[in-house]
């Protein structure tokens, strides 16, 4: 069986998530095809048919590229490379993501749009997810009404992630009344969230 999905206008990681998803249920001499529009996104579906020891092969057509992974039993389990995006259960108590702007990284403000999307969308990806996502300064906007993370977040809020935003920074920009996901929480909060845990990630 031939099997296509079409990627294109995804950010990274979407496309490696649909194509994992798509592989399970796959069998034996079955081959995906992974439309994507650009070269990074080729190369990374690339990369993970490597990693599960699947052959690949990339052609480019116009603007976009295909690439194609050749399902072997021999070499592909699909019980063992799952990846559940949609409601994870483990959350880690001594684990907490921070989110202090927007936007991710420094540098254009457009591509740090993208990949703090990609942040969040890959944080509901993890096998075992933070206890909480504490959100100040300019992160409290991806908390919001018309957030375009919103729904990840509430997919994280849904599996036991503790959604946090500064109320100083809400009345700040004025989005108080606002806030669509998670609960309101003042700095002190905020400071004994991060000291009681072992480990902080901040993008």
């Amino acid at each position: 069986m031939e099997k296509t999905i079409d990627a294109r206008g995804q950010t990274c990681p979407k496309p490696l998530v649909m194509a994992r998803d798509t592989l399970k249920t796959l069998t034996q001499d079955d081959k995906l095809n992974v439309v994507v529009d650009n070269l990074v996104s080729a190369q990374n579906l690339e990369k993970m048919a490597s990693q599960m020891n699947l052959p690949s092969q990339k052609v480019q057509q116009g603007t976009d590229y295909i690439v194609s992974l050749f399902v072997k039993k021999s070499m592909f389990i699909p019980q063992q490379e799952e990846i559940k995006c949609e409601v994870p259960t483990k959350t880690d108590n001594s684990f907490v993501v921070v989110v202090s702007s927007n936007v991710m990284g420094h540098g254009d403000d457009k591509l740090g749009s993208i990949l703090i999307k990609g942040f969040i969308y890959s944080l509901t990806c993890l096998e075992t997810l933070p206890k909480a996502v504490i959100f100040y300064n300019s992160g409290v906007k991806l908390a919001v009404e018309g957030s375009e993370v919103l729904e990840d977040l509430k997919t994280l809020a849904d599996a036991g992630v503790e959604i946090v935003a500064c109320g100083t920074c809400l009345e700040f920009y004025q989005l108080k009344e606002k806030l669509a996901v998670g609960k309101i929480v003042n700095m002190l909060d905020i400071v004994e969230r991060q000291a009681k845990a072992t480990k902080v990630v901040k993008p």
